[in-house]
């Protein structure tokens, strides 16, 4: 009968065994991606500085509205803005 005790090469051989598994799924590691829509792309060429907006008299009309405490502030009025800038309407 032949019994073979826990020596250290087997445990060695062990740790090494489990290093290259940890080697192998190490190198497996997937890497994140961006996908930009058309949208997006059209929107990283537009610069901001080629829209010549003159905003002196809608910042005083805001302010005085501020004051007088009727500022409101319409949701779907600044993304409509938001949209037509992107698209180079002109602001209303």
């Amino acid at each position: 009968m032949n019994i073979k005790g826990i020596g250290s090469n087997n445990i060695i051989s062990l740790y090494s065994n489990v290093q290259k598994k940890q080697e192998n799924v190490a190198s497996e590691v997937k890497q994140d991606t961006i996908e930009l829509s058309s949208i997006g792309r059209s929107l990283s060429s537009i610069d901001m500085q080629d829209f010549n907006v003159n905003n002196d008299i809608r910042v005083a009309r805001i302010k005085e509205e501020i004051s007088k405490g009727t500022y409101n502030i319409d949701a779907k009025l600044t993304a409509q803005g938001i949209l037509d800038a992107i698209k180079g309407r002109e602001f209303k």
